[in-house]
């Protein structure tokens, strides 16, 4: 067992002991949710060269809660898999490897203060800009300390997030971050709830900085040496002249050159009896960590009507701003497509996920959405749920491939990018198990082709289908014993 493992179990043994004595509470449990899915067209257009697969893949979890009136703490250990990635005989287990999915604890100064240390994930409103990316196997979390502050008689709360990235063993002086994430990161975040929280006000601002990225240079070198020609007799009988080029690379890291990209926006859910209205809006600007300025917004909401006991419909539009990939000149120095930074994407562009690579890359002719969904509630165990999407992107243009002098390295295109369908079924048998079921397919346009590298009318019926099971169980319960 590794020794990591070995003191997250001492330590949980600890808690078990003192929680009697320190009127606590601790909790340990678990999350088993295999899931076997059918992929043919799944987040990217196939042509009749590829083929669709069946494939299974999920997650484990061992999660160790703790609280008292002060102190609140959790660790969750996570094994993210997909079956066969692992050689079945092999001794040495190199992927598929147990981690700590989140660790951190908060401590309450006050009633109304506390701060948050540790690897957690973030989740806010609608989980567009933050959220735990819940249908990715691996999920996602933040190493970040957050200053929270709330008074729930006013219906108010506020959090001040902030993060240092770093890669390990730090160094001793100001170093190179090369992985993908930000280097720096805060947010302040802000809730307000109005009339009997039927109105929900909140305001998110997001300061995330990169550092430029490495380059490198390739040098070439090329050496001649004489070779002398003899005869059989060894007289020198002439010379010729070898070439030899050599390559070498150096690279040029740049610790103190920082770009910040700054987003800010908020979003308004109303309730009143059977309808709910939710909009939300957010613009971006600073800079690329390549130096571009940004100048970018998303806006979009919803409406949902509970027409009967059983049945409730529900009608959005959300619009992504995107780069005019026509002007050349303007795109090396400016970027007008939005990037939704560190949110979900599953629930917001269709279950099969063709645009969750799109909307975080900062980099895309941005992209509407049209949608209608009917939910129908059979009993508390069972659902059906139906969605459309109508989706196409906000600019005319695509970025080409240039293959010849005097090509465009952008093509007109129509906006419609086509239209998806996902039919989902869920049933909950009992409290913590739960049984998710769907089927989703795509009707792709010209458009959407060849944004996704095919030429016109070379697509095949692009479709998904999965059965996911959930299964929570809770292992211990100090309140129980």
């Amino acid at each position: 067992m590794k020794s990591p493992i070995k003191i997250l179990l001492l330590l949980s043994c600890s808690i078990l002991l003192l929680a009697g004595n320190l009127k606590a509470q601790f909790t340990i449990s678990g999350e088993f949710r295999p899931r076997l899915e059918y992929r043919d067209g799944y987040s990217k257009l196939r042509d009749s060269s590829q083929t669709g697969y069946p494939t299974i893949l999920g997650r484990n979890r061992l999660n160790f809660d703790y609280r008292n009136d002060q102190f609140t703490a959790k660790f969750s250990l996570q094994q993210a898999y997909v079956f066969g990635e692992n050689n079945y005989s092999s001794d040495t287990i190199t992927r598929n490897t147990v981690n700590m999915y989140e660790g951190w604890f908060r401590y309450s100064f006050t009633k109304n203060f506390a701060i948050k240390i540790g690897r957690t994930e973030l989740i806010y409103d609608d989980a567009r800009l933050f959220g735990n990316s819940n249908w990715s196997p691996k999920g996602a979390t933040h190493d970040v300390g957050i200053l929270q502050w709330e008074t729930p008689a006013k219906g108010y709360r506020g959090d001040l997030g902030f993060a240092i990235n770093n890669t390990a063993p730090a160094s001793a002086f100001l170093a190179t971050y090369p992985l993908k994430g930000y280097k720096y990161m805060g947010y302040l975040y802000e809730q307000k709830k109005f009339f009997k929280e039927k109105l929900v006000v909140s305001l998110l601002a997001v300061m995330d900085v990169f550092q430029k990225p490495n380059s490198v240079t390739t040098t070439k070198t090329t050496r001649k040496d004489t070779l002398w020609v003899t005869n059989s007799s060894h007289d020198t009988i002439g010379k010729t002249i070898i070439s030899t080029t050599s390559t070498a690379s150096a690279t040029t890291t740049y610790p103190t050159q920082l770009y910040g990209r700054f987003t800010v926006g908020g979003t308004a859910a109303y309730t009143w009896k059977n309808l709910k209205i939710f909009l939300s809006g957010y613009y971006q600007a600073g800079k690329f960590n390549d130096g571009r300025t940004i100048n970018a917004g998303l806006f979009g909401g919803f409406a949902s009507y509970k027409v009967v006991k059983p049945l409730t419909l529900l009608v959005g539009y959300d619009w992504m701003s995107g780069n005019d990939y026509s002007n050349t000149t303007g795109l090396k120095t400016k970027s007008t497509a939005f990037s939704t930074l560190y949110g979900t994407s599953h629930g917001f562009y269709g279950y099969m996920d063709m645009f969750s690579a799109q909307v975080t890359s900062g980099n895309s002719p941005g992209l509407t959405d049209l949608y209608g969904r009917a939910t129908v509630l059979f009993s508390e165990k069972a659902s059906l749920e139906a969605t459309w999407r109508m989706l196409g992107i906000a600019k005319g243009y695509i970025p080409a491939t240039v293959k010849k002098t005097g090509d465009l390295p952008y093509a007109p295109v129509t906006k419609s990018l086509g239209s998806e369908i996902d039919l989902m079924f869920g049933y909950k048998p009992i409290s913590n198990l739960e049984i998710n079921a769907a089927y989703c397919f795509f009707l792709p346009t010209s458009t959407m082709e060849k944004l996704n590298g095919l030429k016109t009318g070379t697509s095949k019926w692009a479709q998904y289908a999965y059965i996911m099971l959930t299964y929570k169980p809770t292992f211990f319960n100090s309140d129980k014993h």
